[in-house]
């Protein structure tokens, strides 16, 4: 006879989902980043080295494409490992606060609020979407990465800052410097290490993969069962445009595991994903009016992209084609002024 034995675990599905995201959390750096393509392969490469350097660094690429992973994996991979990494959204600091946030505020000669850039000694801060920082805030950025030093709002004492300085822009920073809405010599600034995140149009290898990835995660944090993908759906999926990118194809899956109905394949109708055309945006089923409407919309998007690349109404009608005078009643039909 042979003594045989066995233990059932219940567990619930929030305490599975901690102790998942507890495993997942446990890895480091860029293991964490799936990579199938060459491209998204070459990108690994260029940011593995300079993790290990202190210079700044910028990181491009259209929303959703994962700049913060990639930031905080440069930062577990580098000598600051065991320090802060503090993430500030550019874009979500209201001008009146954005000094006070980064640099902190002195009044009556007491530091009342120490600012991110000190919070993060001998860490990393990450600053999103820097395109959107207020013009006061970035005189005094450019400082600090000049000369390692800033003062606090109110305070004349210089503060030695011991960080590493990681931005990110989903906007074309050089274009923004030609218009004036961004500073050139912070750009030069920010921009002695960078890398391009590609989109997930041009990592289509990568879709599968990931999905696959989501679809096991979610359904572990939620308690369902692991589904196949079904024919229909991976040929979707690699059709698709993903104008939100990774977070987008992440939030898709989270929502069809989480709305499961008991089907054994995950199909298109349960990842919901709106029509959309690349070059043209989401399709509006509520849109009213002609063919000239439309076309009115689409060439006044197309001019206000071009006009400060071409800041000139003659060097933009020779690039599209047109006489001087076409543009020029375009411009001012549409209402498009050159900004200063």
């Amino acid at each position: 006879a042979i003594l045989v034995g066995a233990v059932v675990s219940l567990k619930s599905p929030a305490r599975v989902g901690k102790q998942f995201n507890a495993l997942q959390n446990q890895t480091t750096g860029f293991e964490n980043v799936l990579a199938s393509s060459d491209k998204m392969k070459e990108v690994l490469k260029q940011a593995r080295r300079m993790a290990q350097l202190d210079a700044p660094l910028l990181i491009t690429g259209e929303t959703g494409t994962g700049k913060e992973l990639m930031a905080r994996a440069s930062h577990d991979a580098s000598m600051r490992r065991e320090k802060p990494f503090i993430a500030i959204n550019c874009a979500a600091l209201p001008d009146s606060a954005a000094e006070e946030e980064l640099f902190g505020y002195v009044s009556q000669g007491k530091v009342v609020k120490r600012g991110f850039f000190e919070e993060a000694k001998g860490g990393t801060v990450f600053l999103d979407e820097v395109a959107e920082m207020s013009k006061a805030a970035q005189v005094k950025l450019l400082r600090l990465l000049q000369d390692g030093t800033f003062r606090r709002i109110g305070g004349d004492e210089e503060v030695r800052a011991d960080v590493r300085i990681i931005c990110s822009t989903q906007k074309n920073l050089a274009e923004l410097c030609q218009t004036g809405e961004f500073r050139e010599d912070l750009y030069y600034r920010i921009h002695v290490l960078s890398y391009h995140i590609p989109s997930l149009r041009e990592r289509k290898v990568d879709i599968i993969p990931l999905t696959e990835m989501f679809l096991e995660h979610y359904s572990q944090q939620l308690s369902s069962p692991v589904r196949r993908i079904s024919a229909q759906c991976r040929d979707h999926l690699l059709t698709y445009a993903w104008p939100g990118n990774v977070r987008q194809l992440k939030n898709a899956v989270f929502r069809a595991v989480s709305m499961w109905d008991g089907s054994a394949e995950l199909t298109v109708e349960q990842l919901k994903l709106p029509s959309y055309a690349e070059g043209f945006g989401y399709f509006d089923n509520e849109f009213e009016g002609n063919l000239d409407d439309a076309m009115k919309q689409f060439e006044a998007s197309l001019l206000r992209r071009l006009y400060p690349a071409y800041p000139s109404t003659r060097q933009l009608a020779k690039k599209l084609g047109v006489s001087h005078t076409a543009i020029a009643n375009k411009l001012r039909e549409y209402k498009i002024a050159k900004r200063r």
